[in-house]
């Protein structure tokens, strides 16, 4: 029965994925992952690492594009590269990691409320959520969809520190330090929901109501707080020169003209309603190219 189940979870999850088994390029938006990967490998034959500057980017000038923009989904595909395949399929491979485990992390993280068939279906309602179709065949945005998939990992592992102890530390550790070196606004958007996640489980493991901190909820939170700057710490060659290194790039540049993100906040109607798929960008208003729905099975 439970390798029905996983078999399950992986078929779906290789049935979102299939796609990329195709041969050849494939169109999205980001046009630009097979050539970070290229920069990614010279870097590496160049023996600079961590890779920080690469050298053909920026007309040719080269600028220090994996000091600022997270590099762990192109760490991934080097070494698929360096094992002889090719730049494209290497890609097409990370891409189909990042679907595939999604599913098996939210299979961890659901059955421990839900049983095995209950983590299945939440599993399969994860890959398949509209918005991983949106990220990994419109946007192309490989490193959020990485930064998704460690999320339900997260979760998972700081549920059982809580309940098991400190032996789950370091999956801890290596999920939020995964995170922090997959996308930069999402780890930011998702740090403050572990908080929160972290307080609701000690609040349910109370034998009783009260507003007392007992030893052991504070060795409990000692323990996720040592595996969350363990996380930090693990991903401190590149967060800490993101940070203290912004001043000398022009972020405001994110944040101007058509990438202002005041002007593409979506209606209730295509979050909720809307059943319409596009390829196409999106817009200021509410006439946007590519789908915004949250899907009507999962809502």
């Amino acid at each position: 029965m439970r390798k029905l189940v996983l078999f399950a979870v992986l078929f779906f999850s290789f049935l979102a994925g299939w796609y990329f088994f195709k041969p050849g390029h494939f169109p999205i938006h980001d046009d630009l992952q097979v050539a970070r990967l290229y920069e990614m490998d010279l870097c590496v034959r160049d023996r600079q690492i961590p890779c920080r500057w690469v050298p053909d980017m920026g007309y040719g000038y080269g600028y220090p594009l994996f000091n600022f923009y997270p590099p762990l989904p192109y760490y991934v595909a080097e070494v698929f590269h360096l094992l002889g395949v090719g730049l494209i399929s290497s890609i097409k491979i990370t891409f189909f990691l990042g679907l595939t485990l999604s599913g098996l992390f939210m299979f961890w993280l659901a059955k421990e409320f839900w049983g095995r068939w209950g983590g299945a279906i939440a599993a399969v309602f994860y890959v398949w959520a509209p918005y991983h179709a949106v990220n990994t065949y419109v946007r192309g945005a490989m490193n959020e969809l990485w930064a998704m998939m460690f999320f339900p990992l997260i979760l998972w592992s700081a549920l059982k520190v809580v309940k098991e102890g400190r032996g789950y530390i370091p999956v801890l550790a290596l999920s939020y330090g995964g995170l922090l070196l997959s996308h930069n606004i999402m780890s930011m958007l998702f740090s403050p929901v572990v908080l929160l996640w972290v307080a609701l489980l000690v609040f349910l493991e109370k034998k009783k109501i009260s507003l007392r901190i007992s030893h052991k909820e504070i060795r409990v939170m000692i323990n996720v707080a040592l595996g969350l700057l363990w996380g930090v710490g693990l991903a401190a060659f590149f967060v800490l020169p993101a940070f203290f290194e912004k001043k000398y790039v022009h972020v405001e540049t994110m944040f101007m003209g058509y990438f202002n993100y005041l002007a593409h906040f979506v209606s209730l109607k295509q979050l909720f309603l809307d059943r319409s798929w596009g390829y196409g960008a999106s817009v200021w208003g509410d006439g946007d190219g590519m789908p915004f729905q949250i899907g009507i099975l999962h809502w």
